[in-house]
């Protein structure tokens, strides 16, 4: 229990500072002069080097021990919010979220691995449950809070507190694991090829990483973009902007947090494969309701359904994603990851273009559309076989 509550810190703290971007935008714009849309790039600048770090990491994880690689990827994400609170320049800040998503990178999904070592399928669920809630109050503070700060103390503010988190996350975990010899599964000591030939073996895995990757693009695609959104829809809150953003994004977490409470009724009531095809008409429904909200409040009840939408659909997903190979659990989580965190990073990329000629009502509309097809792929081809 000690090191699940480590692990939970860490999770934490790195989904605290993942999301806590998205509210600053415009202020780190306006602060070193850049336009909107160059400084919206700071999302992406975190999710893709995340999601190029994984194939790497978790068969490293996988040989050379967890709980060493959880440690390393701490203490430097650590440094690296250090760096962006003190960035001198759009330069450096752009660069040091980089350099945070590859740390970051070997967080979330090597404590779902190590989970995945530590408990059998029917305890596996309710830890990653548990874990779910750490990992879903972060992401949605992570927006409350760097909103909130932003606007009272600047936009700087937001960094030091996530650093401050992972400062203290980093030391439990050194703490914890002073005493314990990081040691490798035996059963992977193999090498990046072999270990990647377990997790393609089973044939899910060829549905379930391109899933997880439309997934997080059509669902994370919107959130750079949510402050120019709120903006269109009344242009006299510029000064609540930063404030408002943090709510509306942050209601997505209390979205997870919702199915993170109710998850085992959803289960008993719904089954998986009925889960998945609520959740993914949830999420087309929650778009639809972005496309004609009149108010920053009903984007926020529209970002809270996305959430629980997600969440429900993912939460499916990740755990058949522990199950393609017991043999490179690590591998195949964090390949799981990185599927996610490329479609995070090219979402913004999409959706972009997509608002800009057809107006952000457009790509809702798209958004939507795709997220029901998505939910059918995924009953035939993933939890339905």
């Amino acid at each position: 229990m000690t090191m699940f509550l480590v692990l939970a810190a860490c999770g934490f703290a790195s989904s605290f500072s993942l999301r806590l971007i998205d509210p600053l935008i415009l202020p780190v714009a306006s602060h070193f002069g850049v336009a909107g849309a160059t400084a919206a790039m700071l999302s992406p600048a975190y999710a893709l080097p995340y999601a190029l770090s994984q194939p790497f990491l978790g068969p490293i994880s996988d040989r050379f021990g967890r709980m060493a690689c959880i440690r390393i990827c701490m203490a430097g994400l650590a440094a690296t919010l250090l760096l962006s609170a003190v960035a001198s320049s759009f330069e450096v800040l752009f660069a040091s979220r980089m350099l945070a998503g590859i740390f970051g990178g070997g967080l979330i999904p090597l404590a779902l691995a190590a989970l995945g070592d530590a408990y059998d399928m029917q305890g596996r669920q309710v830890a990653i449950g548990r874990l779910l809630f750490a990992l879903i109050s972060g992401q949605m503070l992570g927006s409350i809070v760097a909103g909130h700060a932003a606007q009272t103390a600047g936009w700087r503010s937001a960094f030091w507190i996530s650093f401050a988190l992972a400062l203290a996350a980093a030391a439990l975990l050194w703490a914890a694991l002073r005493r314990e010899p990081a040691s490798a599964d035996p059963r992977a000591a193999a090498t990046f090829r072999a270990l990647y030939g377990r997790v393609f073996a089973n044939p899910k895995a060829a549905w379930i990483y391109p899933a997880v990757f439309i997934e997080g693009m059509l669902f994370f695609g919107f959130f750079p973009f949510a402050g120019e959104a709120l903006l269109a829809i009344d242009p006299d809150s510029v000064g609540e902007l930063p404030r408002r953003t943090g709510f509306v994004l942050g209601a997505f977490g209390i979205g997870g947090l919702v199915y993170a409470f109710t998850v085992r009724r959803l289960l008993r009531a719904l089954g998986v494969v009925r889960m998945c095809v609520v959740a993914s008409l949830l999420g087309a429904a929650a778009y639809l309701a972005l496309a004609v909200a009149a108010a920053w409040w009903q984007a926020g009840l529209a970002m809270l359904a996305a959430g629980l939408a997600f969440y429900m659909l993912h939460n499916c997903l990740q755990t058949e994603a522990t199950e393609l190979a017991p043999a490179a659990r690590g591998s195949a989580v964090a390949l799981f990851a990185s599927a996610l965190f490329f479609g995070q990073g090219a979402g913004p990329l999409l959706f972009g273009p997509l608002a800009q000629a057809a107006d952000h009502a457009g790509a809702y509309l798209l958004v939507a559309l795709a997220l029901a097809l998505l939910g059918q792929v995924v009953v035939r081809r993933i939890v339905g076989r």
